[in-house]
């Protein structure tokens, strides 16, 4: 109770006790009251919680007057309602709340008497029933029957209004395995393909490895060196993809490699570290942070190397070598009137909007776009009839092959359905 609440109970004590005529000795009273015993509290009444008897009831010291809190202080028949006062009950609405040997006939709201099968089978709402069954309204009753799959146990499909077992039943492509799809209540295999095929050379006589212009050559981006190819399937029109697979962009993530963001930045450029030379103790052995080797670098960076003459220069020894590169810090560290871009020497036209989008712990990584501009122009490859790059169909001369567009640092060109995040082609399968 609050301290308002404890107040007021104070406040109207203090009035029952005042005086008709209105004398101010209150507190001689108070003193009388704390002093001498108290009186029994009348019936009914009571000034704290332990003068309520019953289980289920406190002091309500606002009233001076025991409520109730829990059902059991309420006489059968009776429940405790909100304002701690137990009223009679309506009729039951699940058999919990019978007698035992009684079930709650929820038509009428009657706790009776019935067979065992009727209890366990008595019900008021669906959660009321097992798996398998569901509740009636017209009789209170669980019967044999299904709504959807959630009446049934896992693996069970609900077809027809009641739960079915069998190998390749389904009611969404979440019933199937890697591969399949749920078409007409049956797990079948996605014959579209080629799904997860190793992507072979396009040839003139193999001009479209995987079968379709629009199925590209996906690389798994997370592999150093671009390892782990496969063919993707066309989903760019909204075709679906069976299950462990999901429709996701195709992007292009580079021409090239890149090590530094001035590979990227040196558009039409020449590559390469600045002349001066620098030398190591020990041969190049990457680490991580935490000390461990690390299997995918294949560098060392030591930045502020004496024989790069200090401040932001940085020696780059190769992995096992002792004897590395300066990167520059002025366009006065290159050759023939190159560019200090990002630490490296950079020759031809330099773009200073284009990143390199290096993997945690890697040293190689991917250019990325900024622009449309950035992302290389397709053209129509008339062997084909088909767009070189987005597979798009075309006819030479009509400009069909449109710009393609930059998208979160990525050059899109369609969809295709590939693994599931997490998943690899080892495990949903593919070669068809």
């Amino acid at each position: 109770m609050s301290s308002m609440s404890k107040n007021a109970s104070l406040a109207n004590l203090i009035a029952s006790i005042r005086p008709a005529d209105g004398l101010g000795f209150v507190p001689l009273v108070l003193l009388a009251l704390s002093a001498c015993p108290a009186d029994p509290p009348a019936a009914g009444t009571c000034s704290s919680d332990a003068e309520c008897p019953l289980a289920g009831t406190r002091c309500d010291l606002a009233q001076s007057s025991c409520i109730c809190v829990l059902d059991e202080a309420c006489p059968e028949g009776q429940f405790c309602n909100q304002a701690g006062v137990c009223q009679a009950r309506a009729g039951c609405i699940r058999t919990s709340e019978c007698a035992p040997g009684t079930f709650c006939d929820i038509v009428s709201g009657r706790c009776l008497e019935g067979p065992a099968w009727e209890l366990e089978s008595a019900c008021g709402v669906a959660s009321h029933c097992p798996y398998g069954t569901i509740c009636d309204p017209s009789t209170g009753r669980c019967e044999s029957g299904c709504f959807d799959d959630g009446d049934c146990v896992l693996g069970q499909v609900c077809l027809d209004g009641f739960c079915s077992t069998g190998d390749g039943l389904c009611s969404s492509d979440d019933f199937c395995d890697y591969r399949q799809r749920c078409e007409t209540g049956a797990c079948k295999r996605d014959r579209r393909g080629p799904y997860c095929r190793g992507c072979s050379q396009r040839t003139t006589f193999n001009p479209e490895p995987c079968d379709h212009p629009r199925n590209f050559c996906l690389i798994n981006s997370e592999e150093a060196g671009g390892f782990d190819q496969w063919c993707g399937v066309d989903c760019s029109l909204g075709q679906p993809c069976p299950n462990g697979y999901d429709c996701s962009g195709v992007v292009i993530l580079t021409q090239r490699p890149c090590t530094f963001t001035a590979e990227c930045r040196c558009e039409l450029g020449s590559i390469r570290l600045a002349t001066r030379t620098c030398t190591v103790s020990t041969p190049c052995d990457p680490r991580n942070s935490d000390g461990t080797v690390d299997p995918n670098a294949s560098a060392c960076t030591f930045e502020g190397h004496a024989d790069c003459g200090g401040g932001a220069a940085t020696c780059i020894v190769a992995k096992t070598s002792t004897t590395g590169s300066c990167t520059c810090d002025s366009d006065d560290d290159c050759d023939n009137g190159a560019a200090c871009v990002a630490g490296a020497c950079c020759t031809g036209r330099v773009r200073q909007d284009r990143d390199c989008a290096v993997g945690e712990s890697r040293v190689s990584g991917f250019c990325t776009c900024a622009t449309d501009e950035d992302c290389p122009r397709d053209t129509c490859d008339a062997t084909r009839g088909a767009c070189a790059i987005t597979g798009l169909p075309c006819t030479p001369g009509n400009d069909d092959c449109g710009p393609i567009p930059c998208v979160d640092g990525g050059c899109v060109i369609g969809a295709n359905c590939g693994p599931l995040e997490g998943l690899a082609c080892s495990v949903v399968g593919g070669g068809e």
